[in-house]
């Protein structure tokens, strides 16, 4: 079985910034591992990019991101690279600084991403509070007040979001026809907080552990999201793998991407 293949979702003909993530995306990557294009049936593709393929699924799946979520909770998709033991989402709001891509594929986890820090806490004891009332919201799956969307409160500080995202791949395949009325669930609601990957970050490991995902700590040295200072407190102001979402924090960016040949 191969390795990893990198995986980028195109919807439409890629903007400038987008572009860049793109550019960045070969640059650092197809030296050492396959880039495979996924966009809708109807996208005429017009790319001087190299990709070693592209495939195309039904076009509902790129109209909006309840559609990009259900093709990510398909087994559809993830049976499209059954060749291969890893798959690397990389959209194109993602950005890698360096190839550390089989250094995370030896880390033998499942699902690796961004993940969703908060602030630092003001002190220990309310660290330790929220830790423990994340862990009973996430458990018994507690709502938010009068509605039927989980608690922020189950993301804090948990591994991660699937913009710039590593999965095994054929436990994903698996796990799409074991939990298909969970799913179902999850492909009806709106709410981000149903989102694809809090369905495999939390969802999953919701009553027992079935993947493997590292702790925050371990996985901020992946990718970067929000906050960014954070994140950089959590490496001591070491880049990680990559980063996800940096076109809405352009300012914080800007220098670090000029560094890499980039004008944002």
């Amino acid at each position: 079985m191969k390795k990893v293949a990198v995986i980028v979702p195109i919807y439409k003909e890629p903007t400038y910034l987008e572009d860049i993530s793109l550019q960045q995306c070969f640059k650092v990557l197809s030296k050492s591992h396959p880039i495979f294009c996924v966009k809708p049936n109807a996208l005429n593709l017009n790319t001087t990019y190299a990709f070693d393929n592209i495939i195309s699924f039904d076009d509902a799946y790129f109209k909006n991101i309840a559609g990009y979520n259900k093709l990510m909770l398909s087994g559809e998709f993830y049976g499209a690279f059954l060749d291969y033991e890893y798959i690397l989402i990389y959209q194109l709001d993602a950005f890698v600084f360096k190839d550390e891509l089989n250094v995370w594929c030896e880390q033998n986890m499942d699902y690796i991403g961004a993940p969703w820090l908060r602030h630092k806490y003001p002190d220990v004891i309310k660290a330790v509070k929220n830790s423990v009332l994340g862990y009973i919201h996430r458990k018994f799956d507690v709502k938010e007040k009068n509605t039927s969307v989980p608690t922020d409160l189950q993301r804090e500080n948990k591994v991660g979001n699937g913009g710039l995202s590593l999965r095994r791949t054929q436990l994903f395949y698996t796990l799409t026809q074991r939990f298909q009325e969970k799913i179902k669930e999850y492909s009806l609601n709106p709410a981000a907080n149903f989102n694809e990957d809090v369905f495999w970050s939390i969802e999953v490991n919701r009553k027992k552990q079935i993947l493997k995902i590292p702790s925050y700590k371990e996985a901020v040295y992946f990718a970067f999201e929000v906050p960014v200072d954070r994140a950089f407190e959590l490496t001591n102001n070491t880049l990680p793998f990559g980063c996800h979402a940096w076109n809405k924090n352009l300012e914080v960016w800007r220098p670090i991407f000029k560094d890499f040949g980039y004008s944002i």
